[in-house]
């Protein structure tokens, strides 16, 4: 997990939208967070290498997206889809 933590981070460093956050680690999941309040989770999923995803959806309920895949597919539709990424801490 603490590969897939560095990963994340790297990943995340380079992009504009997700810079601004800090990820940890969670149990089995990735938490990102500003502020030290959690907002989005990615969660291991079998099989292996793939993740599915959940937001503080309204500040008030986690709710789950409807997509699994890499890493990197997760990662990548936090920042192609911002309005998930709204925080105001």
């Amino acid at each position: 997990m603490k590969n897939m933590l560095a990963k994340a981070r790297r990943i995340a460093l380079a992009d504009p939208h997700l810079s601004q956050f800090d990820i940890h680690i969670e149990d089995n999941e990735l938490h990102l967070c500003k502020e030290g309040e959690c907002f989005a989770r990615l969660i291991a999923d079998d099989p292996p290498g793939v993740w599915r995803m959940a937001y503080f959806h309204n500040l008030e309920r986690w709710e789950y997206l409807d997509i699994t895949g890499t890493l990197e597919e997760c990662l990548a539709f936090l920042s192609d889809n911002p309005h998930y990424l709204f925080w105001e801490g």
